[in-house]
């Protein structure tokens, strides 16, 4: 195994900006999120965690505005102007697990919350930049139990959605029409559970996220739906990005019976099919469930064709909570 450390840089990295905790910084401004509680709490490394009180995702939409995922918000910074101010209140649940843009300029997230009853789960969309927010589409009361993602698929044009968690409940499905119809391609257990899906031109491939089961790296043939595992991996794969060919995951440290390392590892793969270990850091002394499982965190990459050095960032790791290192990919 071939790791490759870079220089370790103080703060957590989300491309193209620098984000810690509710403060983000590029090269030469400086901005926050506006909400004085959770800004607050961010600026100590144990609240911050505690809370969750942390910037989960950054998005650049194509008019230059920026969303920002945050707790129990969407937050928006026009384009030039500063701060960004919540432009949704997040009704269910701390946060989505990530946006999706599509080509139509549409935004959609996914309700991300515990869900023991099993509610309606909604999907809310934007078609103003994320200024205003409605709901799309809705999963019927007493059929899952959250969205892990939508994932918007080049070759198709298709909308991928994974929900999860328990039997009968994980669904790996497509809309290609905007959430007018919705087509469920696998619905089961935890060998259809995911969180990131990879999209090739003749399948796609995706990584198990359960504490029940070792976890997987897959994927499925676009024309026969046959499944094939790729690459056993060490925790939850719950992180994880695509820029072109290249496309990475993290693997979870969580508490689990089956999956007991306490690394992070990241695996990278070039083709989707061969996958290859280049990195891994110790989860730190805090404990999981109240400080957060351990990780990495990779940047939004768009409008990037080729990738050849990948930034990530740590959480709830030995040495890199909180701070940001990268790998040379070429």
């Amino acid at each position: 195994m071939n790791l490759i450390r870079g220089k370790v840089i103080r703060e957590s990295i989300f491309a193209p900006i620098i984000c810690k905790g509710y403060w983000l910084k590029d090269s030469i401004d400086h901005y926050k999120i506006l909400d004085s509680k959770y800004a607050f709490f961010s600026r100590f490394t144990l609240t911050r965690r505690f809370l969750r009180a942390e910037i989960t995702g950054l998005y650049t939409l194509p008019n230059g505005d920026r969303l920002a995922i945050a707790k129990k918000g969407i937050y928006l910074q026009k384009h030039g102007q500063g701060d960004f101010e919540k432009s949704l209140k997040i009704p269910r649940g701390s946060k989505p697990l990530n946006l999706c843009l599509a080509p139509s300029g549409n935004i959609y997230f996914g309700e991300y919350f515990q869900n023991m009853e099993k509610q309606a789960v909604n999907i809310y969309c934007s078609k103003d930049n994320g200024q205003s927010w409605h709901i799309a589409y809705s999963f019927q009361e007493g059929n899952i139990n959250h969205i892990h993602g939508l994932f918007f698929d080049k070759y198709t044009n298709r909308i991928w959605v994974a929900t999860g968690d328990r039997e009968n409940e994980c669904i790996i499905g497509y809309t290609e029409d905007e959430f007018k119809t919705f087509v469920e391609v696998f619905r089961g257990g935890q060998e259809y559970r995911t969180c990131q899906f990879f999209f090739y031109k003749d399948f796609i491939v995706f990584g198990t996220d359960t504490q029940y089961e070792q976890n997987v790296i897959k994927k499925f043939d676009r024309k026969t739906l046959e499944i094939e595992e790729l690459q056993k991996v060490q925790g939850s794969v719950i992180k994880g990005g695509q820029v072109g060919d290249v496309a990475f995951i993290s693997t979870t440290v969580e508490p689990s019976k089956v999956n007991t390392d306490r690394y992070a590892h990241l695996w990278i793969t070039k083709d989707g099919l061969n996958w290859e270990e280049r990195y891994k850091a110790k989860k730190d002394w805090l404990p999981a469930t109240l400080f957060q499982f351990g990780t990495f965190e990779f940047p939004q990459y768009y409008g990037i064709e080729k990738l050849e050095r990948l930034y990530f960032s740590g959480r709830a790791l030995k040495g890199l909570d909180g701070k940001t290192t990268y790998i040379d990919l070429v």
